[in-house]
């Protein structure tokens, strides 16, 4: 028996060693020299999660395959209409290419030009050169490849007038599964996305909503974003949809205005009665471990935990003001009372804004979108909130208060940013005046031509920004400059149309993995599948992502924090430390994207889902237009 014991204490110690080595040689392998990553006092004291997880880290390098770099050539997988410019990027050089029938595999006949080389710097050193092809000739409907004479082949595309239509349904109806303080049933959701009622949970007198991303909370910031992309789909677009089979579905109003009106009733909710200003957020004080925390109040559980209400401030008050006055505005031809409830409650919030001239307040209550003592973002704010008054008011005391708080437009359009967001409104509305509305549309031109730059000095033509949700700063970007010039004359402002549709076609795959960063597209191929996302790791539903999110996107600096968790009740892999999908330092920016659980770079958010749903109605209307 001693002998025995011997052994077995010896291949302890043994199996031990061999967990704490490879647990080390897991956080040596995460290292490298530059100061994206962690330092190295951080690093050590994560050893002993590094020895618990390795197990898990084990499976999960074994089971799991990382994303490929240029498997194949960059084109959108959605694909394009028939007369978009159409352009795909090659890693390797070529000289001629084919379109060719994705079913039949016959050529199409077309002109086709020489490809065009590109340096770049975001692809890494082994795709520093790039070489670019343009099959804008190839207009007839149907679905196809690209074929290189250098071995490589595209993912399959469309080409015709319904190309974006299956998207916009999938993004639109990504606002359902966000809906708060309600069930989401199977009959609307399409699939195993559900969860029960959640109102017991809510704080008095607060309904509705939509949860900003992948926790629980409820943001007046996001929800201002997010409503103002839906309000603008609709004030440019009239879609008329009325059949995509949420809830409202089918009682005459187009689902669009019954999504924005979830959302808006919720900021109705969030007035304060006694001062008429405006509470900055809804959120949970705690969560439990990732993957229990179900939306589930009867009986509460792990993550059942009630929500509190923020604080009233100005800054909340002015974006609310804003968002109902324009709210209004659009509403009152569909449901005048609705209307008259929304401008009362924004007038009632511009009283409180001009009691307090100098005060830019904004809670500290779960402070991810606080702007609490920001002066100029608190201007940016009060004039969107005139603007908008503007427009349902015609008042020209709101004129006024436009001009008080007016600047040169220095800023792409944010939610941290409402600066373009309020110009746009104010080109709206009729008793705006005309040399500010000539001034503001100069700027807004002025900022598409920057555009138009950058996109052409970028490998795949994408004008965004690499930081956490690059793809929607894309999709912002877009829609905020480059829309409303190619609306106005698509041939004298072809390039800004160009420039547009190319942040469209970065989205939906040519990028250095050629993924579609928005899932759940019919047709679409290859699109990211995970999030970090509460209440769907807890459901633990195949597929684990309901349609339409838009993931975040690469992003240059992803934060330290964004760590992998394998020792826990569900293992949670971050950008870093996930044995599966390594990057470090050397790793291409473009290609600074996980599809994990991780937070920076992919947590969902319903501004990211407003925004892209914005473009996509543009590119339905473009795909529709006849050949210029």
């Amino acid at each position: 028996m001693g002998a025995t014991r011997v052994r077995y204490l010896a291949l302890g110690v043994f199996v031990l060693a061999f967990l704490a080595v490879g647990a080390v040689g897991a956080l040596l392998a995460e290292r490298s020299s530059s100061s994206l990553h962690r330092p190295w006092k951080q690093s050590v004291r994560a050893l002993p999660r590094f020895v618990l997880g390795y197990p898990a880290r084990v499976l999960r390098a074994a089971t799991v395959p990382d994303l490929i770099q240029f498997e194949y050539l960059a084109a959108s997988q959605l694909g394009y209409g028939p007369y978009a410019r159409k352009r795909f990027t090659s890693p390797k050089p070529f000289t001629t290419f084919t379109v060719v029938d994705d079913v039949s595999g016959m050529a199409v006949p077309a002109t086709l030009d020489p490809p065009r080389t590109m340096t770049t710097h975001v692809l890494g050193d082994e795709h520093s050169i790039v070489w670019i092809g343009d099959f804008s000739t190839v207009t007839a409907p149907g679905r196809y490849r690209i074929v290189a004479d250098n071995g490589m082949r595209s993912r399959p595309f469309n080409i015709g007038v319904d190309v974006f239509d299956p998207a916009i349904r999938v993004v639109q109806r990504s606002f359902y599964f966000q809906r708060a303080f309600t069930a989401i049933e199977e009959r609307f959701a399409e699939g195993p996305w559900v969860h029960p009622d959640d109102s017991a949970l809510a704080p008095a007198g607060i309904v509705k909503g939509w949860h900003d991303a992948g926790d629980f909370t409820l943001y007046n910031a996001m929800a201002t974003s997010s409503l103002f992309w839906l309000l603008e789909a609709y004030s440019d677009f009239q879609p008329l949809a009325d059949d995509l089979n949420i809830p409202e579905s089918g009682n005459g109003v187009p689902d669009l205005l019954d999504e924005a009106r979830w959302e808006l009733e919720w900021m109705l909710s969030m007035q304060d009665a006694a001062s008429g200003g405006f509470y900055n957020v809804v959120c949970k004080a705690s969560y439990a471990p990732y993957g229990r925390n179900p939306l589930n109040a009867d009986p509460p559980r792990d993550g059942g935990a009630p929500y509190r209400l923020g604080e009233v401030g100005t800054m909340a008050t002015a974006r609310a003001v804003g968002s109902l006055a324009y709210a209004a505005s659009v509403f009152k031809p569909i449901d005048a009372a609705f209307a008259e409830q929304a401008l009362a409650a924004a007038l009632r919030g511009w009283d409180y804004l001009e009691a307090r001239p100098s005060e830019h307040s904004d809670g500290p209550s779960c402070p991810a979108a606080r702007q609490d003592g920001d002066v100029e973002l608190g201007h940016q704010v009060r004039m969107y909130a005139a603007a908008g008054l503007l427009l349902a008011t015609g008042n020209a005391e709101f004129d006024l208060a436009f001009a008080r708080y007016d600047a040169r437009l220095v800023h792409e359009p944010s939610t941290y940013h409402t600066h373009a967001y309020a110009a746009r409104v104010y080109l709206r509305a009729p008793a705006g005046a005309p040399e500010r509305k000539a001034s503001i549309a100069e700027q807004l031109l002025a900022q598409a031509e920057d555009m138009r730059e950058d996109a052409a000095q970028h490998p795949f033509e994408w004008s965004g920004h690499y930081f956490w949700g690059s793809v929607a700063a894309g999709f912002e970007r877009g829609g905020g400059f480059g829309v409303q010039p190619c609306m106005t004359d698509r041939v004298a402002h072809a390039d800004y149309c160009y420039a547009v549709m190319a942040n469209i076609d970065y989205a939906f795959g040519r990028n250095i993995y050629q993924l579609s960063y928005l899932n759940g597209v019919p047709g679409v191929t290859n699109a990211h599948r995970r999030a970090y996302h509460h209440w769907l790791a807890t459901l633990r539903a195949t597929p684990f992502l309901f349609p339409g999110i838009v993931a975040g996107g690469p992003n240059t600096e992803p934060e330290l924090s964004d760590v992998s968790v394998p020792r826990a009740p569900t293992p949670a892999w971050g950008y870093w430390d996930d044995p599966a999908m390594r990057r470090y330092d050397s790793t291409a920016i473009d290609a600074r994207y996980t599809d994990n659980d991780s937070w920076s770079t992919n947590e969902l958010d319903v501004v990211w889902q407003a925004t892209a749903l914005y473009n996509l109605y543009f590119a339905q209307w473009l795909a529709r237009q006849p050949q210029p």
